[in-house]
C-alpha cells in the first residue's frame, strides 16, 4: 500500500503559514495550531517549532543547529509515541521552523523537510534529539568533525614566543575532553577510579563519557555516564562500540573485528557497587538502538 506523504506536496525551504497548510491538507482541523499535528489521511506528523517564544507561550527549550534539532515535546506527553515510534508506524516527521513568531510574513514557518528520531530523555515534557532525514548518523558526525578540524586549522599558527598560553590552552582542552570536572569526579568515585571496561587505573587517561550525548547540565547525572579510557571514549562516541542494555556486554563494530579492540566483544561492563550509581538502562538502550540502526544501514 502506497504511503500518502505530505512531503510530496511541499517544497523544502519554502515558507508556509498554517492557513496555507490547511489548504494543502484540505482540512479545518484546529489542532494544526498546536506544536505537533497528525493530519487525517496522511502518513505524516507536522512539528511546528518556534525557537524564541512570546511571553504568553510555554517556554520550551528548542534549537535547530544545522541538521540536529533539540526539541522539547508537549507537557502532557500525548504525542510522544508518535515521535519515538514514527518509523515503526510508517510516519514521516516534517519540521516547520522559525526563530521567532514574526520572522516570516503571516507568522509562517520555514519548511525544513523530514527529520528522524534519534533519542530522548525525561518526560512531561521529554527532551528530544532529531536529525535531518537523508543522512546517516555517521555522515552527520563526519561533517561535524570536518567543521571542528577547520576551526582548529583557523585558530592560528604556532608561536614559540607564546608557549605559556599554548600550554594553558592544551590543559584546557584536556579538561574539556575528560569531561565536566564535577561529573568526572562523580564517575571516578562510582567506578573506583578504574576504566569500566579495561580496569585501567591511570587517571590521566580516564574520561567522563556521556551515555547519551551532552545536552546541558541535566545530562551530567552519574547514571548517564561511564568512566572510560580515552581511546574507548572516542570509540563509544563514534558508535564503534556499544553496551547491551540487558546484559551489559560490549558489542564491537564489524570494522574493528580485525583490530586490537576485537577482544572487547562480549566483555562485561564493570558496574559501580552502589545501585543508584549504575548506568541507566534507558540511556544504554538509546545508544544501543542508535548503533543497531547505523549497522543495519551499513549492511
Amino acid at each position: 500500500m502506497a504511503l500518502n506523504r505530505l512531503s510530496d506536496l511541499l517544497v523544502a525551504e519554502s515558507v508556509y503559514t498554517r492557513e496555507q497548510l490547511k489548504d494543502v491538507l484540505q482540512t479545518q482541523d484546529a489542532t494544526i495550531n498546536t506544536g505537533v499535528f497528525r493530519p487525517a489521511g496522511f502518513d505524516s506528523v507536522l512539528l511546528f517549532v518556534t525557537e524564541t517564544k512570546t511571553p504568553d507561550r510555554v517556554q520550551y527549550v528548542d534549537k535547530l543547529e544545522g541538521d540536529i534539532l533539540h526539541w522539547q515535546g508537549q507537557n502532557a506527553g500525548r504525542t510522544d509515541s508518535l515521535i519515538v515510534e514514527h518509523r515503526a508506524r510508517g510516519l514521516e516527521l516534517l519540521l516547520f521552523y522559525r526563530t521567532k513568531k514574526y520572522e516570516h510574513p503571516g507568522a509562517g514557518f520555514k519548511y525544513e523537510g523530514p527529520f528522524e528520531y534519534v533519542s530522548h530523555r525525561g518526560s512531561l515534557p521529554a527532551s528530544y534529539t532529531l536529525r535531518r532525514a537523508g543522512e546517516t548518523f555517521a555522515q552527520v558526525e563526519l561533517r561535524a568533525e570536518s567543521e571542528a578540524e577547520a576551526q582548529v586549522e583557523a585558530s592560528g599558527a604556532f608561536d614559540p614566543s607564546n608557549i605559556e598560553d599554548a600550554r594553558k590552552k592544551t590543559f584546557a582542552a584536556i579538561v574539556m575532553r575528560q569531561g565536566q570536572p564535577a561529573f568526572r569526579k562523580k564517575l571516578l568515585n562510582a567506578y573506583e577510579r578504574r576504566c569500566a571496561l579495561t580496569n585501567c587505573a591511570v587517571e590521566a587517561v580516564l574520561e567522563a563519557a556521556h551515555i547519551c550525548g551532552y545536552m546541558g547540565p541535566d545530562t551530567n547525572d552519574v547514571r548517564n555516564g561511564l568512566l572510560l579510557r580515552a581511546d574507548l571514549h572516542t570509540l563509544y562516541d563514534r558508535m564503534l562500540i556499544t553496551i547491551d542494555p540487558a546484559t551489559h556486554e560490549v558489542s564491537v563494530a564489524p570494522e574493528l573485528r580485525d583490530s586490537e579492540y576485537a577482544s572487547l566483544e562480549g566483555r562485561s561492563l564493570r558496574l559501580p557497587r552502589r545501585p543508584e550509581q549504575q548506568p541507566s538502562r534507558e540511556a544504554l538502550q538509546i545508544h544501543w538502538m542508535h548503533v543497531r540502526s547505523i549497522r543495519e544501514k551499513q549492511s
